[in-house]
């Protein structure tokens, strides 16, 4: 009888033992499952200037996309400028210095801060007054309103490192032979341009359009 029990105690240990195994696995999957999952994911990629009122426009729509598609999605915001040496900030930008730094601010802030739906909220903030774009106050007072401390944006505004990634950020707008602000690419083709009007839009341009173009890209891309 004692033996019946002790067997029966090592199995259910055993099992017991097992069942935390599989929970561990669901609850803490490995780099390889994370990288994976990430690379499951649909870019969405926004070509702007910061002090454009059409990328005020594109990005509030965006905005609101991205909170229907955050889990399946990333988005991200490239520049357009022209690359000019001896400019201040490295190139021309059409509205001014103040939009080169604007754009280099939004640069160091998703540098700063990877969490998507913080950076969408951080451009409308500063989309409020777009006269002030570019302005290290107006940097500052929006991103302590969205929760993220300054310090390290405004670090890296004044260093090599946001400078750098803006002359990048214009290079892989100039590799899309984008001119226009905004632009959006899903999954790597162009979906949309708002220039004035919407156009070369031809699945539409509302934010349930833009949803359900990326829901359906990652729906072919798990086939």
């Amino acid at each position: 009888m004692e033996t019946h029990i002790y067997r029966c105690s090592v199995i259910l240990l055993f099992i017991f033992i097992y069942f935390l195994f599989i929970l561990g696995k669901l609850l803490n999957p490995t780099v390889e499952e994370l990288i994976d999952n990430e690379k499951e994911k649909i870019p969405v990629e926004l070509f702007v200037m910061s002090r454009c009122p059409d990328a005020v426009a594109c990005e509030k729509v965006m905005a609101d996309v991205v909170n229907e598609v955050n889990d399946i999605a990333t988005f991200k915001t490239d520049y357009i400028a022209t690359l000019n040496s001896s400019a201040t900030y490295g190139a021309t930008c059409k509205h001014g210095d103040l939009e080169c730094k604007g754009n280099i601010q939004e640069l160091c802030f998703q540098r700063a801060n990877s969490n998507q739906l913080t950076f969408f909220n951080y451009l409308l903030c500063i989309h409020r007054s777009i006269d002030r774009v570019g302005s290290r106050e107006w940097a500052k007072q929006c991103s302590e309103e969205v929760g993220q401390d300054y310090n390290p944006i405004d670090k890296c505004v004044n260093s090599n490192t946001g400078l750098n990634s803006f002359i990048e950020s214009i290079q892989r707008t100039n590799s899309y032979k984008v001119n226009s602000s905004c632009t959006i690419f899903i999954n790597g083709h162009k979906r949309c341009i708002k220039d004035g009007d919407w156009y070369d839009c031809p699945k539409g341009h509302s934010v349930k359009d833009f949803v359900r173009s990326i829901k359906n890209a990652y729906k072919q891309g798990l086939q």
